[in-house]
């Protein structure tokens, strides 16, 4: 069995990926973690805590970061990296994530989270309403505690561009067309820089291809497990 450690977006739960679940081949055997500390070194030590020896780590966005910082953090014990929507570059705009986690602890959830579903997905997209209603509903669950506290691990994250070339398991740079968080550009740059990189870009999709395009995003990342003999 191949083991697949799935991190969930900021806000997010395992339905993010439970339209993919039984898409996958029998062989994989994926579990959904989620992180809730304050900074990227301490999800990282909660996850690696709870992985299995060996596994594959998947994230998007909030967790496509993680699932790239697990891989620099212990290379020896991941096989396989698939980052969703998720640039290595440092925070844009540290003062913005701070606020955001100030808002989060005052109160403001809803409205934080309703501005964040806005341009979540690709609305003109066969699932794009679907996927924003999916992710209020996530968020809701999530509670502004825990993403509060991803907010702030958001808001400290540095630059990892130069360490791209220390990636030496296969990865795939899975990316929708039109992520506003994201820009694919940023997806197809990370394949370049990591040697046994692969970019695949699902056009009418925004930043959830899991939840936009299920059956593709599946197909996808069956192909590549397939093709880098991780299944």
């Amino acid at each position: 069995m191949t083991a697949l450690v799935a991190i969930p977006a900021f806000g997010c739960d395992a339905r993010l990926y439970a339209p993919i679940r039984n898409m996958l081949p029998e062989s994989v055997d994926m579990s959904v973690e989620i992180a809730d500390a304050d900074s990227f070194a301490g999800s990282v030590a909660q996850l690696l805590a709870r992985a299995p020896e060996r596994f594959v780590v998947m994230g998007t966005s909030f967790g496509g970061r993680l699932a790239l910082e697990m891989t620099l953090a212990a290379p020896q014990r991941v096989s396989g990296l698939v980052v969703i929507g998720s640039g290595p570059g440092p925070v844009a705009d540290a003062a913005a994530g701070r606020r955001r986690s100030s808002r989060l602890r005052a109160g403001e959830a809803d409205a934080v989270v309703a501005e964040m579903a806005a341009i979540i997905s690709h609305l003109p997209g066969p699932n794009g309403s679907a996927t924003r209603d999916a992710f209020v509903a996530m968020a809701r669950t999530q509670g502004p505690d825990v993403m509060a506290r991803q907010s702030d691990a958001l808001a400290g994250r540095i630059d990892l561009w130069p360490r791209l070339s220390e990636v030496g398991c296969p990865a795939l740079m899975l990316w929708g067309k039109h992520d506003q968080f994201s820009p694919a550009a940023d997806g197809l740059r990370m394949s370049a820089a990591i040697a046994r990189g692969r970019y695949v870009e699902l056009a009418d999709c925004g930043h959830f291809p899991t939840l936009e395009y299920p059956e593709e995003s599946a197909a996808a990342i069956t192909h590549w497990l397939q093709d880098a003999k991780l299944t």
